[in-house]
């Protein structure tokens, strides 16, 4: 059994150190923050963290401690143990590369995905926020939130018009070559497509499966999905239809109204308070945000975990959480998104199940590991700010 521990102890810190490293160099890739040299030493960072997670000798190690693990007398210690080997197995069950030739083309595609990022920063997209001025440069959500909400019809399309020439410009800039990648990594690890091998890897079912669900869905809301888009045209005309109309029809007027209540300035001082009434506490956490848009910042808000709270061998771990929302707070309806954004990524994101995909890193000591955590809902909820319910 101790020979189980002490490996299950270093599988978490050897996992940690190679993913700190990785999500550090991301975030400052990311965020447009680090140096010309940091496009290089993320990408690197990245393929030695794939690497790791997809170890082939990892399964087989773990089968084999499971199976002495199990031959143990029952105990809550064995059980224990069980649980965090069993759900490192599937960690790596779902990442695992065996093949040489994979590996090539996983490193492959990771280049070619720095390679299209880099390029894509340095393509500016332009679009109108008032007939008589010029275009001038905006991010992906500045372009959404001024199609939804800007009342003339003119700078709306411009914003569509813009959304139209980042397609445009990634057809021909790498991103088809992309997906061939993938594809061909795909199926070298047996699988159709990459979409074919994503979906059984990270979500345990097949593409069928999947869309038997999406599709019951669509047939399920299709005769109210166009019967309003009817009632939308007969109020509003035809031409509230057309993409650069229906947000703004469908919701600018409300969107309008409410901005006044919803300024992004409050917005932060709004999250805490939610926590502090819901008496969640974050237990040590540190937290890094970067909520506001700005040239060369990654145009999509997310969060990312470089540390997961747990107790190693016990002692208490807080975790390290970064995330970003891209709020312009002088653009109607931004301070709307912009909350809506950091709610999602420092709220709601994480108050779910933990998935396959997720390293089984948390443990109370050395005889007692736990993955993953047993009650996901509260002692994962909020991105992993180890909120607890007090």
């Amino acid at each position: 059994m101790q020979y189980a521990i002490d490996y299950f102890n270093r599988l978490n810190q050897d996992y940690l150190a190679v993913h700190q490293a990785k999500e550090d160099l991301f975030w400052q890739h990311y965020m447009g923050t680090g140096g010309a040299e940091i496009s290089a030493r993320f990408a690197a960072a990245e393929t030695a963290y794939k690497r790791f997670i997809a170890e082939p000798t990892r399964p087989a190690e773990l089968r084999q401690l499971i199976s002495q693990v199990t031959a143990e007398p029952p105990s809550s210690e064995r059980d224990a143990m069980l649980h965090g080997l069993r759900g490192w197995a599937r960690f790596f069950d779902c990442n695992v590369i065996e093949d040489s030739a994979a590996q090539a083309l996983m490193d492959e595609i990771i280049a070619a995905e720095n390679d299209l990022y880099a390029r894509r920063k340095a393509f500016t997209l332009q679009h109108q926020l008032a007939e008589q001025d010029e275009p001038v440069a905006a991010s992906l959500g500045e372009l959404l939130t001024n199609q939804a909400n800007n009342s003339s019809e003119r700078c709306r399309q411009s914003s569509q018009q813009a959304l139209r020439g980042l397609e445009q410009w990634l057809l021909h800039n790498g991103f088809p070559q992309l997906v061939s990648l993938r594809n061909r990594f795909a199926r070298q690890m047996g699988y159709r497509n990459f979409f074919d091998y994503k979906v059984n890897k990270t979500e345990q079912m097949t593409p069928e499966q999947l869309f038997t669900i999406l599709d019951s869905f669509e047939r399920q809301t299709r005769d109210g999905m166009q019967a309003s888009l009817r009632q939308l045209a007969s109020e509003k005309g035809e031409t509230a239809l057309a993409p650069w109309n229906i947000r703004f029809a469908s919701a600018g007027d409300v969107t309008r109204q409410l901005d006044p209540y919803l300024p992004f300035a409050d917005s932060l001082r709004r999250w805490v308070d939610s926590f502090k009434r819901l008496h969640i506490g974050f237990n040590g956490a540190r937290m890094q945000l970067d909520l506001l848009v700005r040239q060369g910042k990654y145009e999509n808000g997310f969060m990312h975990g470089p540390v997961p709270p747990f107790l190693a061998q016990g002692t208490w771990i807080p975790a390290r959480i970064n995330f970003t929302s891209l709020a312009r707070p002088d653009q109607l309806g931004s301070g709307i998104s912009g909350i809506a954004t950091l709610f999602h990524e420092g709220g709601m994101r994480r108050i779910s199940p933990i998935s396959a995909r997720t390293p089984p890193v948390s443990h109370r000591n050395s005889r007692q590991p736990l993955w993953p955590m047993r009650k996901p809902s509260r002692c994962f909820a909020t991105v992993c700010l180890t909120m607890r319910t007090g």
